[in-house]
């Protein structure tokens, strides 16, 4: 029998809490449906899809892509200082900047000012959650860097 623990202090360090893999395994697991889905969809498709719609399923397998590779890199890695956070909240803010801007140039291709309106509103507010989750994310990151430069200092 041995006194030495199974666990490093690295596993210490990386564990991830079970509600955030539980998270990382939704988003993960959900971008992954919709890519296959409108994957599926566009491959039964019995005739050519016009240009804006491949463009537009391009676009969503991209992003259904990007949130898949975006979990499976964190929950194979577990990231220190929150990078995850960072990561997750500039994919947001990217991904809903660009429906917001789809969506207004498809309403205003149709000339639509309650489409205009709609998109516009929709995706502002998109746009506006991601971002104040970025700057969550950053004011985490940040506190957790200072703590670590004070547990550095005071170790040495």
């Amino acid at each position: 029998m041995t006194e030495r623990p199974k666990y490093s202090p690295d596993d210490i360090v990386r564990g991830l809490s079970l509600p955030r893999r539980v998270g990382l395994l939704v988003a993960g697991l959900g971008g992954l449906a919709a890519a296959a889905t409108i994957g599926l969809l566009w491959a039964t498709e019995p005739g050519e899809l016009p240009l804006r719609t491949r463009i537009a399923f391009t676009a969503m397998i991209g992003i259904g892509m990007a949130w898949a590779g975006f979990a499976g890199w964190a929950l194979a890695r577990r990231p220190l200082f929150a990078v995850d956070r960072m990561i997750a909240a500039w994919l947001a803010v990217t991904f809903s900047t660009l429906t917001t801007l789809g969506m207004v140039t498809v309403a205003v291709t149709r000339a639509s000012t309650a489409g205009i309106l709609a998109g516009a509103g929709l995706g502002v507010t998109l746009t506006v959650v991601a971002s104040m989750m970025l700057a969550r994310a950053r004011a985490y990151r940040r506190a957790l860097l200072t703590r670590r430069h004070e547990l550095e200092r005071e170790s040495h």
